[in-house]
């Protein structure tokens, strides 16, 4: 078969994945407020605590998109040569319904801390797509081994710490949403052909979440941020897995940096003070960046700060390491730029659900 019958080919499921991504995400999104009464599945504001300050009760249902389009994403042709689409599935499904309970009953943080990380673990022992055994970044002249337990408990930390850091990014619209569209599209340059249907269908769902998402319609809900950690952290091991004689291990540590950045100084600055990782606050950048110019204007800086490191680590190969301390930069920058006025008041909040 040529090179131009298989581009047509790909471009065609491409198209097909797309729409088929649209529709799930035009479903559940103009049935939003249907499905989140009768799952019960709502956001009540709560002006009074400061905790929830949006206008009237909204539907935490956005995950119900996300993980729609990307199971039928995995039914595409070819998508499961190289990715275990089972556990892949399983995986994705189980953190969404850890965070739809969640969601429901209001867990405690570390009962669903142990629970998560127990599926996890599960695809680390299960599927070596799904583990570092490696690492190799700009400029080693070696590979820095990482055999059995080691690259287990790593690899666990890293999908931990990922799902922290999306967990606690998602508190204003549009925030953790945009992000992830553009780490699917990052994703699509970095992982192998047969998965960019799949891609493509979580972008379609993802682009009609961020326009419902921006006008306050739905929320992603703890169901949709845990099941967005999952899929592209496992997706982002798979795609080092099968390319890192493409890229370096810094390129993928940008795509995910700008949450993550956040995620250690949030954590480092509670243990500081006495306080559990887990104490909530109105302390991350998106709650400085709210006090400082409200929102949604910040929202294009912040999107802006994961994109472009990404598209020059794309575009100048090798200089992974250069961008992700432009990612630092630009962070600490907007973070200064944030808190010169009066920091925002220390009541416990989450803010806008994303």
């Amino acid at each position: 078969m040529s090179i131009e019958i298989i581009g047509v080919f790909l471009i065609s499921w491409l198209s097909l994945s797309l729409v088929i991504g649209v529709i799930i995400g035009l479903i559940v999104s103009l049935s939003a407020d249907t499905l989140g009464k009768s799952l019960r599945l709502l956001d009540w504001p709560d002006p009074k605590g400061g905790r929830k300050l949006h206008a009237r009760p909204t539907p935490l249902v956005g995950g119900l998109a996300v993980v729609g389009a990307t199971v039928a994403g995995l039914f595409l042709p070819d998508v499961g040569t190289g990715l275990s689409v089972i556990w892949f599935g399983l995986i994705v499904v189980g953190m969404f319904l850890v965070g739809l309970f969640d969601d429901l009953f209001e867990l405690s943080a570390p009962f669903r801390f142990l629970f998560a990380a127990g599926l996890l673990l599960l695809a680390i022992l299960q599927v070596p797509d799904f583990r570092l055994s490696f690492l190799y970044f700009q400029g080693q002249e070696t590979l820095v081994i990482l055999p059995g337990l080691l690259g287990v408990g790593f690899t666990l930390v890293c999908l931990l710490g990922f799902l922290n850091a999306v967990n606690m990014a998602d508190g204003k619209d549009g925030l953790v949403i945009g992000q992830a569209l553009i780490w699917t599209l990052v994703l699509m340059a970095r992982l192998p052909a047969e998965q960019l249907p799949l891609l493509a269908a979580i972008a379609g769902s993802l682009a009609v979440l961020f326009l419902f998402n921006m006008k306050g319609k739905l929320f992603l809900g703890d169901s949709g941020s845990y099941a967005v950690s999952a899929i592209f952290g496992l997706l982002a091991l798979h795609a080092w897995n099968h390319g890192f004689d493409a890229m370096r291990a810094d390129d993928i540590a940008v795509i995910f940096a700008l949450p993550v950045f956040d995620t250690i100084r949030l954590i480092l600055h509670r243990l500081l003070s006495g306080k559990t990782p887990f104490t909530p606050g109105r302390d991350h950048l998106h709650h400085y960046l709210y006090a400082r110019w409200g929102w949604p204007k910040p929202l294009p800086w912040v999107l802006a700060l994961v994109a472009l490191p990404n598209l020059g680590a794309i575009l100048l190969p090798g200089t992974g390491l250069v961008w992700l301390g432009v990612t630092l930069a630009g962070y600490l920058a907007l973070l200064s730029a944030a808190t010169r006025t009066s920091p925002p008041s220390p009541s416990l909040s989450k803010g806008q659900p994303g």
